[in-house]
């Protein structure tokens, strides 16, 4: 069996403002759209640390920031080897 993929999103007040409402959504509506349900646990955390690097995801424990729409699509694409 595999092992989950582990997103986590910070939804600290500055990530929050800063993209991460948006973020959620895309996160969500992206699992919906390549059937990865049972592939991804995918949860909010509260500030990381980070937060003039905002809007910051944990993906299988490495942070990434300063994320838009198009740089996380990115990162997921290659985290579950979808070509677009």
């Amino acid at each position: 069996m595999n092992k989950k993929v582990e997103i986590t999103i910070c939804l600290g007040s500055s990530c929050f403002s800063r993209g991460n409402r948006d973020l959620v959504s895309f996160v969500q509506d992206y699992i919906a759209e390549h059937k990865l349900h049972d592939s991804v646990n995918f949860k909010g955390g509260h500030c990381f640390g980070a937060c003039n690097k905002g809007p910051v995801v944990i993906i299988n424990g490495q942070q990434y920031y300063s994320l838009t729409r198009q740089k996380l699509g990115e990162l997921l694409n290659d985290c579950f080897n979808i070509n677009k």
